[in-house]
C-alpha cells in the first residue's frame, strides 16, 4: 500500500475519490489521507486528481540519522529498561500529518508532545501505560522508546552520522569533551552533576535544564543511560566573529529611498558584543553620542567564580579598551559620520540606520584566571584542556540566552544583532533552541547573528567546503548573516587595512589558508564575490543558511577611543596623519556584515511601521530582507551554486529592493495572525495589480516552535504559487508538500497576463503559534512579501 495526500479542488473531486474505494485514513479541511493499492494509485492519476506522495525519511536527533524501523529494531534486541510509575519518552510514527484529532487524542491520554521530528515522527513524554494505549491507536504507525544512542551527538563518538540498529541498541565509543547535558522539562540536573563529579569531571554550569561540563569517556556513556537525559553535544565557548559597504547594499548617500528618508528613525537595535567606547553616553565616540538608549554591562558569569581570582560578580564595566570589536559594530549599524564631517574628511563612514538608537548590552569581561597549579592544590579540574583560556572574552554572556533578550526587549528593542557564536558545523544547539523559543514568545522581535568565520578549503580544490554555520546562527527564526566582499580594492584611499590577495592569507600558524584562490583576487574588489572566511552551510537539518550575505571585509566604521594608541585594532588603524585615523578602523568577518544588515533591518521597519501603518512580525522583517536579496553570481567557477546557494543564502541584502520592484510599486505583504493554517488546510491570496512581463518574487517565513536536540521543522507550511495556466511552482528545495526550509520563495522572471494565486499549505501543524486566535485546533502563522503587485485578496 501507497499513502497519500489527495487535495481535492472541488466536490466532483471528492466524488471522485470515493469511487476509487481507497482507505480514507484522515480527513483535514482540504486534503484526505489515503491508503491505496497500486492500482487505485494509478486510477486516481488517471482521473487527474492532485496527490502527493509522502516520502519515507530517515529520523533526525542530535544531529544523529536513523530509520524508524531501526529504533524499533534495536528495541527487540536491547529492550529499553522502564518504570510504570516514571515518565518515558518515546518516539511517534503517525501514519500521515498530525491530524487534530490525533492531537486530542494524545493530550486527552496523558501524551505531552515535546518536539516533530522528520518521517512524520514525534517526540513525546507519556507514563508506559499511556504508551501501551497509543500503541493500539490506528494512526500511530509506530512506538518506540527514545534510545541512549539517540541522545549523543557524532561529534562525541566519531564516524558519521548514520546510526543502523545494532549501534541504536549497543552505544559506546564516545571520547572525553566539554558537553552540554540537556534535561527533558521537568526532569532534575542533579543526576547529571552525580554522574559527571562521580567519575572526575568538572561541572562549569548547571542552569536552565542545561549541565556544561567536562566529562570522561566513561561519564558520556553514563549520562546517555540517564533517563531524563534529552541530548548530550560538545559545548565551545563564544568567539566574536571579527562607506562602500552601504553602496553594495543599495542604500542611497542621503538614505532617500524614492521620495522617503529612512534611516532608522524611531527604532532601537539591541546590540550584544564586547562594549562600547567609553562605555559613558556623555562621552560616547561623537558617531554614536546623543542616541545611546541604554548601556547595560553583563558581569562575569558566576560559573567562573572558583576558576579565577577576580571578586564575585566581577564586572570591568561597559566600555571597550580590549578590542573595540562592539564599537566597530555600533558604527555599522547606527553610526552618523558626524567625526568625519567634523574634520573634513573625503571619507565618511556611516552604519545603514543613521538615525537609530542604541541598546547595548556589553558582554565583554577580563578575567584573571588561576593558573593550573592554584586548581590543582584547590582539588578542581580546569573545564578546557588548555588552560588558562584568553585573559579577555565575551565571558558575561550567559549559558541562557534568554535573559539577555529580555532585557532589551523591556528596552524597547525591536532588533538583536549578535556578532558571535560558537563553532558547531552546522547543528542546532541548545543555544540555538533558546533563540528559537525567544522569538516564538516574542513575535515582533527579530534577532540577527553572524554566520561565523570558518570557512575552509581543506582538500585546496579552489571551493570553500559546506557545513561550518556557527551556532546560534543554525537558529531557524533569526536573520544569519554571511560575508560578501566589499568594494576597497588594492590602490583605494583610504588603503585597506588588510590589503591582500585571498591566496596570501595565512592562519596564525603562518600557513596559507586558500593557496588556491588566486582567481578570487584581492580581499574586497568584487562585490558579487563572497569572503572566503565566511562560514557555508546548510544547517545539520539541511535548511537554508546563511540567510543573506553583506559586505564583510575591509569595513571601515567607529573606532573605540579608549583603545591605547599602541594596539593596532582589528583590521588595522587608518595611516598615520590621516585626519579620520583617531576615529576610525577597519575589520571584517561576518561579525562586521551582521551589523549592516541589522541596520537594514531598522530602515525597513520604520518603513513599515511610518509609511504601511503596520507593527511587523518578525518572520515579516525575515521575509522583506530575504526577498529584496540579489543573488550572486559569484567570482568564479563552484563559488555559488545557485540562486538559494548553501554558500550565500538568498544573497546579497539590497535595501532599496526591500521597499519597491523594479517599476517602483512597494512591495506587497501579508502579515496577519487570522491568516493562519492548521494541518491540512490552504490558505489561498490573489495578486492584484500585476504587471505581465515583469518579475513575480514570492518569499514566505514563519516562526516556527523552537525544536529538540537536531533541529527541523515542528510546524511545517509549504509554498505554492499558481500560474494563470494552473501550474504550480514549488517553494522550497523538497518536493511538495514536505518542507525542509521556513523560508520558501518562487521567482518568475516574466509573469505571464493573468491571475497568480499563492496557497500557502500546512503539511503537519503540531504547535499553536503565540498570538493566533484561540481554537481547538493548533495553527501556525506566517508572513509573505509579494514583488509586482499591488495588493493581495484573500479567496481562501
Amino acid at each position: 500500500m501507497t499513502t497519500l495526500l489527495v487535495i481535492p479542488r472541488s466536490a466532483e473531486d471528492l466524488d471522485t475519490l470515493r469511487e476509487t474505494e481507497t482507505t480514507v485514513l484522515a480527513r483535514y479541511p482540504h486534503a484526505v489521507l489515503v491508503d491505496a493499492t497500486d492500482a487505485q494509485v494509478a486510477d486516481l492519476e488517471q482521473r487527474g486528481l492532485q496527490t502527493a506522495e509522502l516520502p519515507a525519511q530517515a529520523v533526525r536527533a542530535t544531529g544523529n540519522e536513523f530509520d524508524f524501523a531501526d529504533a524499533q529494531a534495536a528495541e527487540e534486541r536491547a529492550p529499553t529498561p522502564t518504570d510504570p510509575g516514571r515518565t518515558g519518552y518515546y518516539l511517534v510514527r503517525l501514519a500521515g500529518p498530525a491530524a487534530a484529532a490525533w492531537l486530542t487524542w494524545l493530550t486527552q491520554h496523558g501524551v505531552t508532545v515535546l518536539d516533530s521530528l522528520e518521517d512524520l515522527t514525534l517526540l513525546v513524554s507519556a507514563l508506559p501505560d499511556a504508551a501501551h494505549r497509543l500503541r493500539a491507536q490506528p494512526w500511530a504507525a509506530g512506538v518506540t522508546p527514545y534510545r541512549a544512542a539517540m541522545c549523543v551527538a557524532p561529534a562525541l563518538r566519531g564516524g558519521g552520522r548514520r546510526l543502523d540498529h545494532a549501534a541504536l541498541a549497543e552505544p559506546g565509543g564516545y571520547r572525553a569533551a566539554q558537553v552540554e547535558v540537556a534535561v527533558f522539562p521537568a526532569e532534575d540536573l542533579a543526576p547529571v552533576v552525580a554522574v559527571v563529579e562521580a567519575a572526575g569531571g568538572s561541572v562549569l554550569s548547571a542552569e536552565a535544564g542545561v549541565v556544561v561540563a567536562s566529562a570522561p569517556a566513561a561519564a558520556i556513556t553514563e549520562l546517555a543511560e540517564l533517563p531524563g537525559v534529552r541530548s548530550i553535544e560538545p559545548h565551545t565557548r563564544v568567539v566574536a566573529h571579527n562607506d562602500q559597504a552601504r553602496k553594495v547594499m543599495r542604500v542611497p548617500s542621503d538614505n532617500t529611498f524614492d521620495t522617503t528618508v529612512l534611516t532608522g528613525s524611531g527604532q532601537i537595535v539591541a546590540i550584544a558584543d564586547s562594549g562600547i567606547d567609553t562605555g559613558v553616553p556623555e562621552t560616547m565616540h561623537p558617531d554614536l553620542r546623543g542616541r545611546v538608549a541604554g548601556i547595560t554591562s553583563w558581569p562575569t558569569k558566576a560559573d567562573y567564580r572558583r576558576f579565577t581570582t577576580d571578586e564575585p560578580e566581577h564586572d570591568d564595566g561597559p566600555g571597550d579598551p580590549d578590542s573595540g570589536h562592539g564599537t566597530h559594530v555600533a558604527g555599522s549599524v547606527l553610526g552618523n559620520g558626524r567625526a568625519a564631517r567634523t574634520v573634513g574628511g573625503d571619507t565618511v563612514p556611516s552604519g545603514v540606520a543613521p538615525k537609530a538608537r542604541v541598546f547595548f548590552q556589553s558582554i565583554g569581561q577580563k578575567v584573571a584566571w588561576k593558573t593550573a597549579e592554584q586548581l590543582a592544590a584547590e582539588g578542581i579540574r580546569p573545564f578546557e584542556d588548555e588552560w588558562p583560556p584568553n585573559a579577555v572574552g565575551l565571558y558575561g554572556l550567559p549559558l541562557n540566552l534568554q535573559p539577555l533578550f529580555e532585557q532589551a526587549y523591556q528596552a524597547g528593542a525591536r532588533i538583536h544583532t549578535n556578532s558571535w557564536g560558537s563553532p558547531a558545523d552546522g547543528a542546532y544547539t541548545t543555544t540555538a533552541q533558546v533563540v528559537d523559543k525567544f522569538i516564538w514568545d516574542h513575535q515582533d522581535m527579530l534577532i540577527l547573528f553572524s554566520a561565523g568565520n570558518a570557512g575552509v578549503d581543506a582538500n585546496g580544490d579552489g571551493v570553500v567546503d559546506q557545513d561550518t554555520i556557527s551556532a546560534p546562527g543554525t537558529a531557524k527564526n533569526c536573520l544569519t548573516v554571511g560575508a560578501s566582499e566589499n568594494v576597497r580594492p588594492a590602490g583605494s584611499q583610504p588603503p585597506p587595512g588588510r590589503n591582500k590577495r585571498w591566496d596570501e592569507l595565512k592562519d596564525k600558524d603562518g600557513n596559507l589558508r586558500y593557496p588556491a584562490f588566486g582567481p578570487a583576487g584581492h580581499l574586497s574588489d568584487n562585490p558579487d564575490g563572497l569572503a572566503a572566511f565566511s562560514s557555508r552551510g546548510p544547517a545539520d537539518d539541511q535548511r537554508i543558511k546563511p540567510d543573506v550575505v553583506a559586505p564583510g571585509t575591509n569595513v571601515l566604521s567607529t573606532l573605540s577611543t579608549v583603545i591605547p594608541q599602541s594596539i593596532d585594532p582589528l583590521w588595522g588603524r587608518l595611516p598615520a596623519g590621516h585626519p579620520l585615523r583617531p576615529f576610525y578602523c577597519w575589520s571584517g568577518g561576518t561579525s562586521m556584515s551582521t551589523p549592516l544588515v541589522a541596520g537594514a533591518v531598522a530602515v525597513v521597519r520604520q518603513h513599515l511601521v511610518e509609511q504601511r501603518r503596520h507593527h511587523p512580525s518578525a518572520a515579516l522583517l525575515k521575509a522583506m530582507l530575504i526577498h529584496g536579496a540579489t543573488p550572486l553570481p559569484g567570482q568564479f567557477p563552484g563559488e555559488v551554486s545557485g540562486a538559494a546557494a548553501t554558500a550565500a543564502g538568498f544573497g546579497r541584502v539590497d535595501v532599496a529592493r526591500c521597499l519597491t520592484t523594479v517599476s517602483g510599486k512597494p512591495v506587497c505583504f501579508a502579515d496577519s495572525p487570522d491568516d493562519a493554517v492548521q494541518t491540512g488546510e490552504f490558505r489561498v491570496l490573489r495578486i492584484d495589480g500585476m504587471t505581465a512581463g515583469e518579475p513575480l518574487r514570492v518569499t514566505l517565513v514563519w516562526t516556527d516552535a523552537p525544536s529538540g536536540s537536531g533541529g527541523g521543522l515542528v510546524n511545517q507550511l509549504y509554498l505554492r504559487v499558481v500560474d494563470p495556466e494552473g501550474k504550480a511552482l514549488d517553494g522550497d528545495v523538497s518536493r511538495f508538500p514536505d518542507p525542509v526550509n521556513n523560508v520558501q520563495q518562487v521567482t518568475v522572471p516574466d509573469a505571464l497576463p493573468g491571475v497568480y494565486r499563492i496557497a500557502v499549505f500546512g503539511f503537519s501543524v503540531i504547535m499553536p503559534a503565540p498570538g493566533v486566535p484561540v481554537g481547538p485546533v493548533a495553527r501556525q502563522n506566517f508572513a509573505l512579501a509579494v514583488s509586482n503587485g499591488t495588493s493581495l485578496t484573500k479567496l481562501q
